[in-house]
């Protein structure tokens, strides 16, 4: 349930409209890190996870999306502060209140993590194009990726995402399976409230790789840069209006993150019920993936599936290259104007072809997309716990989220997402390494 996004007009020196010629410059600076759909919160990446969640573990891991709720609300609320309070985004903050060596490692950390993310959605899309025109998923990546890169270039982020979304009308498909199987509501609703935690390598891995895609680094980083675009255009509003502004967008951020971890606990529902009984279903790419929703679309399931595949990757790839751009542009203090725009609409081109060589190396490779998909959120979920640590430490500066920094629940809640994550990696590091 995110908002539309506001696609101010970029203005030359003379006050004039030129910049709606050139969307990708809008789009690439200003409207890239913005909110996106519930669908872009569960990319190709986190559906893969649920499925393999579900299948592999039942309704075991269904807790985390549960009692991370109040955490991932915290954080995104704290991440919009800082950027309202400031009118600059997380890198920018960063950058001034820690060390080069910290802030550049988190950036870095961002970069890495959003190549490689956006690396395995433009394969989940060759994989989707491929049920329903066949063809070398090299090639189909290759054209999956360049489709997207014009895009982006050429619509706006409203238009763009106003037609896009209806594909992701597939995702709900997982709710008609679970209406048509029989599920265990007594054991789900024992799982969704009482952790139950396996010392094994493997479940730490997955709990790791459910973590790092249901607290979405880059969707932190998304809504602040949103947050601080729309602080810039009002920077003449009272702290009055601002307290306002943060209350409706606290309103945004429950109910969005409600919707969004529901779609992923209906993921996993539907997969523990209808794959788990395989026990350990191997990886096995988008047919693999496609057997949760079998009981409803039958021999249609791995076309549904590329449906939502192919939606919530269109979604995702603009914020992820959008954010990383920011980050980079944050990073060397470009100063803001049409120039600013440029480099950064640039930056975006280089990360996107970034991540289509990446694709394509994966493709040519022969790995499996669902293990290519798990192993991204493995990745997020691995490497988010210092991104975490700064940000929950930025929200105790006043200068930088003002009377928040009193704000203790939020804070609380915060630390604990950031030592649930810390403590499930040094688990798992203990498990693999003794």
């Amino acid at each position: 349930m995110n908002r539309d996004m506001r696609i101010p007009q970029n203005k030359g020196a003379k006050g004039d409209t030129r910049g709606a010629a050139r969307p990708a410059h809008s789009w690439a600076a200003n409207v890239g890190p913005g909110l996106v759909t519930i669908a872009s919160d569960n990319d190709p990446s986190g559906i893969a996870t649920y499925t393999l969640a579900g299948a592999w573990y039942g309704f075991d891991l269904l807790w985390v999306c549960v009692l991370t709720y109040p955490s991932t609300v915290a954080l995104q609320l704290i991440a919009a502060r800082v950027a309202a309070i400031t009118g600059r985004g997380l890198t920018a903050n960063m950058r001034e209140h820690y060390s080069p060596l910290f802030f550049y490692f988190a950036v870095a950390r961002f970069l890495i993590a959003n190549a490689f993310n956006i690396a395995v959605d433009i394969l989940a899309m060759a994989i989707a194009l491929r049920v329903f025109i066949g063809g070398s998923t090299m090639w189909l990546a290759l054209v999956s990726g360049a489709a997207s890169i014009v895009l982006q270039w050429r619509i706006g982020y409203v238009q763009y995402a106003r037609v896009l979304k209806w594909l992701t009308l597939a995702m709900f498909a997982y709710v008609g399976v679970i209406v048509l199987v029989d599920v265990p509501w007594h054991t789900v609703a024992l799982r969704s409230f009482i952790p139950r935690v396996m010392w094994d390598e493997d479940y730490m891995s997955m709990l790791i790789a459910v973590l790092g895609t249901t607290v979405s680094p880059y969707l932190l980083f998304a809504q602040a840069e949103q947050e601080a675009r729309e602080a810039r255009c009002g920077a003449a509003a009272q702290q009055e209006a601002t307290d306002r502004k943060m209350g409706r967008e606290r309103i945004d951020v429950l109910l969005r993150t409600v919707l969004s971890n529901a779609v992923a606990i209906g993921v996993m529902i539907a997969a523990a019920a209808t794959m788990h009984v395989m026990q350990h279903v191997p990886v096995g790419a988008d047919a693999q993936l496609a057997r949760a929703l079998e009981p409803l679309a039958h021999g249609y399931a791995r076309h549904v599936l590329a449906l939502a595949l192919l939606g919530s990757a269109l979604l995702t790839l603009p914020p992820l290259a959008g954010s990383a751009a920011q980050a980079v542009a944050s990073s060397f203090e470009w100063e803001r104007g049409e120039r600013r725009d440029g480099r950064i609409a640039a930056v975006l081109v280089g990360i996107m072809l970034i991540g289509v060589a990446g694709a394509m190396l994966l493709a040519a490779l022969q790995i499996d997309a669902a293990r290519a998909l798990y192993w991204s959120a493995l990745v997020n979920g691995m490497t988010v716990t210092p991104v975490l640590v700064l940000l929950v430490l930025l929200s105790s500066k006043r200068e930088a989220v003002g009377d928040l920094a009193a704000h203790w629940t939020l804070r609380a809640l915060s630390w604990l997402a950031t030592i649930a994550t810390a403590a499930a990696l040094s688990a798992h590091f203990v498990l693999e390494f003794f």
